[in-house]
């Protein structure tokens, strides 16, 4: 929860510096650096959560293999697509993928 809470924290401080920023592109930019970053954060610490908040009863081994399986291995995966859609010729690409699919 520490973590948590020093992200929150910070993106706090963020999100005020960023609102003051006059123009419009500068702000856009801003935000869009800060929501791949969030996104990575959030997928890393919603699936902590999720393992520490879920009902006792359910609490199976091949659950918690699961969930450490996904935060140890599949977000550490999924953070370079994260961070390469904020490329233009990355997203013209998924775009193109999307729509012929």
């Amino acid at each position: 929860m520490v973590t948590i809470l020093a992200v929150l924290l910070s993106y706090s401080f963020i999100l005020s510096a960023v609102s003051k920023i006059s123009s419009s592109k500068g702000r856009h930019k801003a935000f869009s650096t800060c929501t791949s970053h969030l996104t990575g954060v959030t997928i890393f610490h919603g699936s902590i959560l999720a393992l520490n908040f879920r009902p006792r009863p359910t609490d199976t081994l091949s659950t918690d293999k699961t969930f450490a399986v996904f935060y140890s291995l599949v977000v550490p995966m999924l953070n370079p697509l994260i961070y390469s859609l904020r490329n233009r010729e990355v997203k013209s690409a998924l775009r193109e993928f999307v729509v012929w699919k």
